[in-house]
């Protein structure tokens, strides 16, 4: 669904005014939607970040390359079109070329094998940290740096499979990634609440049903990654 879709949806429910027309660039800038209706944006976000921060949704999955330069150690997750971000989970970290999994590391632990330069070591990078950010790009947030060890001596791509969220809706025509069911009914618990003419009773059963519908909504993800529940030896 559309951002402006599960606005309207939220209203609907509200028996309120729904946008009739998308509206142009930023919601918050819009001078054809109402005051309460820019609110209900705002609620939707608010319950788009609960539902991702439930669940590593498949929706939300995204491989971020960096390829290696001899003698250089520390990489961005981002360049001026696409960043990883500051928010989001590592899944796991691989060598295209070896398939070698990379351990991640605390910065003292790096800090300890890298000084004095003198002995630094180099190679076939083994661990990583992340150390920082970088802003490659003024139109959104900045991007994690991360440290490579051993300093890489040759041209590698090291993929970071991570779970991100998805940026803030502002435009009427982008599409939510994650399940819209719960994203509605958490924004319209919230919204019922917001109001403060139900004495909580109203919103609570509102927020009951949006957690059922969050719960069934992981149960059928889960469904197609089952065997990241499985353990074995290689």
């Amino acid at each position: 669904m559309t951002y402006r879709e599960i606005i309207n949806s939220v209203l609907r429910r509200l028996r309120e005014d729904t946008i009739d027309s998308d509206w142009s660039g930023d919601l918050y800038d819009s001078s054809t939607v109402t005051d309460y209706q820019k609110l209900i944006g705002e609620l939707v976000n608010d319950s788009k970040k609960q539902v991702e921060s439930y669940h590593d949704w498949q929706a939300l999955r995204e491989s971020f390359n960096v390829k290696t330069k001899a003698g250089n150690m520390q990489y961005t997750l981002g360049d001026a079109l696409r960043g990883a971000g500051v928010s989001f989970k590592v899944l796991d970290v691989i060598c295209q070329e070896t398939g070698q999994v990379l351990d991640q590391v605390t910065n003292d632990w790096i800090n300890t094998k890298t000084f004095p330069l003198a002995n630094i070591a180099t190679g076939r990078p083994t661990k990583y940290a992340f150390n920082g950010i970088s802003q490659a790009s003024t139109s959104r947030e900045p991007d994690f740096n991360v440290d490579l060890y051993p300093v890489p001596d040759s041209v590698e791509t090291i993929s970071f499979n991570i779970v991100g969220a998805q940026k803030e809706l502002k435009e009427a025509a982008q599409v939510l990634r994650t399940p819209s069911q719960p994203t509605i009914l958490g924004a319209w618990a919230r919204a019922i609440a917001e109001r403060g003419e139900d004495g909580g009773t109203v919103s609570s059963g509102v927020a009951a049903e949006a957690r059922d519908a969050l719960n069934m909504a992981v149960q059928l993800d889960s469904s197609n990654m089952e065997y990241e529940r499985d353990w074995y030896v290689d």
